[in-house]
């Protein structure tokens, strides 16, 4: 009985495998058009290519950790300015100020030590990605 179980078990594996093979296995690469993007990005010349979309990225980056700072240290001063002298409120309204101001200063450290380091780090050239992803033929 356990023999036949086992028997079951590996007869289904066995299908499973199969089935992926010929599901996947066979597939040969597509000479499909090239995409022509409808929008160019924000500042880029022309079509966007792969250093525009990680210059983006980066740029996008360094954006949200400014707003989040703003924004956390909005709602912290609001919390302190509302706090009518409770002091766990304050004490909750002081702590989210200073993990703003935190988070800021970690994020400029970490700049700092990679423009140490060096300063091509922070300057972002991606010109040595060229003009995109090529596939040859």
């Amino acid at each position: 009985m356990k023999k036949n179980i086992f028997n079951r078990k590996s007869n289904v594996y066995m299908i499973i495998i199969f089935s992926f093979v010929i599901a996947f296995g066979f597939f040969q690469s597509v000479l499909a058009q090239s995409y022509v993007p409808m929008e160019k990005l924000p500042g880029s010349p022309g079509a966007a290519n792969l250093k525009d979309y990680v210059l983006a990225i980066y740029n996008f980056a360094i954006w949200t950790v400014g707003i989040a700072a703003f924004f956390m240290i909005s709602i912290g001063g609001f919390w302190y300015f509302t706090a009518a002298g409770n002091t766990s409120k304050t004490a909750k309204a002081k702590e989210i100020i200073g993990d703003a101001l935190l988070g800021v200063i970690v994020s400029m450290i970490a700049w700092l030590i990679l423009y140490v380091i060096n300063p091509d780090l922070v300057n972002v050239n991606l010109s040595s990605l060229g003009e995109g992803l090529r596939i040859s033929q």
